[in-house]
């Protein structure tokens, strides 16, 4: 079947150098000291953009108007953390002379506090790298950084410290490239779900992740075991960013430009659906059998936008009053993933490269998440399988971790 034609132009899709890790430069790259004064705990994240931080500058989306320029600078300013709480790019993605997006909100933030094996954790550290794949972890450097395992076994050979938990996000690569080619198959007139030239790839690069998880974890698994550590790891699947086709009625017609220049949605219901219920299961289920084969907890977070994913109609964006004035939603009511980044002007890859990543909101509830599940990991003595779900009308600092992830 072929969508109707719409009346389209044809644009654009919008979608720190840093220092290798030692001992020495690993405070340049993570919220924690080379040292500390006392017996340190550490929590680690690996992997990509998602855990990372990509995307948390932003509270929130923000309407504009494609055809006049995209968003607003009030809205922009409104929402964008390095203008609204007068934040520098260095505190909001530490260090801005990377790309890695580290955010000073990321989840790995949630663990502070949290049981361990070596004690309650006083220093989460985020080795993770926007843009990152296994291979970026286990053997080839980086934005000029080390492997990802090179970082952490330098972590463990310092004096006085223990790690208690890595948390470890990796295999999810798929989910952005899969969704680009939606958009530009939308932009086509054309459904995406139907084309085996993107369904094909995109069903055997989640079927791959599997591997690739899999790997990384005995990676670590190893790290650990040659420092002696007795460390918690969790590998954890990946956010649906997209609400489901049923739920994804936007003003306009599907075909309308105005579900891309206003609201960051350029897909189809059909392939919203083909989404919604193949690609991000399947790679939800392909990590579960990863994290089972390697005997450790697997938190499965594909269900924590529930109800504030972008395209949702009950998801609210940021917006201009007839009066001119910005109206900011509540997180209860905004939505938490980045929404398609879209403008009439070229926006720089480290933009693009936000589009349907974790926003603020996502990490708070990513990090509640955590914490709560690390909690019962340590409850129960033992790993487990647990699973984070969100729904409309709920903040981010309410999600918590229930048992069959």
């Amino acid at each position: 079947m072929t969508p109707p034609l719409g009346r389209r132009r044809t644009a654009g899709l919008r979608a720190l150098a840093v220092l290798p890790v030692s001992v020495m430069t690993l405070t340049a790259l993570a919220p924690a000291p080379e040292r500390a004064p006392d017996d340190a705990v550490y929590a680690v994240s690996l992997g990509d953009g998602f855990i990372a931080g990509e995307a948390a500058r932003w509270k929130g989306n923000a309407e504009g108007d494609w055809s006049k320029g995209g968003v607003p600078a009030a809205l922009r300013a409104a929402t964008d953390r390095t203008q609204a709480d007068n934040l520098p790019l260095d505190s909001v993605y530490a260090p801005s002379a990377s790309d890695c997006h580290r955010s000073d909100t990321a989840e790995i933030h949630g663990a502070k506090g949290a049981p361990s094996p070596h004690g309650a954790i006083d220093h989460p550290v985020n080795l993770a790298c926007s843009g990152a794949q296994a291979r970026n972890l286990l053997s080839e450097p980086y934005r000029s950084e080390r492997t990802q395992i090179e970082q952490l076994e330098a972590l463990l050979a310092l004096p006085r410290t223990q790690v208690g938990h890595v948390v470890v996000s990796i295999g999810g690569s798929v989910l952005p490239e899969t969704a680009r080619q939606c958009a530009e198959s939308w932009k086509s007139d054309a459904y995406c779900s139907v084309d085996p030239a993107i369904t094909g790839p995109a069903l055997a690069a989640v079927q791959n992740a599997q591997k690739e998880a899999a790997d990384t974890v005995a990676e670590v698994k190893r790290a650990l075991a040659a420092a002696g550590s007795s460390a918690r790891i969790v590998l954890q699947s990946y956010p649906a960013a997209l609400a489901p086709g049923d739920a994804a009625t936007t003003a306009g017609e599907e075909d309308s430009w105005t579900r891309w220049g206003t609201y960051g949605c350029p897909f189809y219901n059909r392939d919203l659906a083909w989404l919604g219920t193949q690609v991000y299961p399947a790679l939800s289920d392909a990590l579960r059998k990863a994290a089972a084969a390697q005997q450790v907890s697997f938190l499965d977070v594909r269900q924590i936008n529930a109800g504030h994913e972008v395209c949702r109609t009950s998801a609210r964006q940021a917006e201009l009053t007839p009066g001119g004035h910005v109206r900011l939603p509540d997180a209860r009511d905004a939505q938490w993933a980045r929404y398609f980044e879209r403008s009439r002007t070229p926006l720089p890859p480290a933009e693009q490269a936000e589009s349907l990543h974790p926003s603020f909101y996502g990490q708070q509830a990513l990090r509640s998440c955590l914490s709560d599940a690390l909690e019962r990991i340590a409850a129960e003595g033992r790993n487990l399988a647990l699973s984070c779900t969100g729904a409309e009308g709920m903040a981010p600092d309410a999600i918590t971790a229930t048992a069959g992830g």
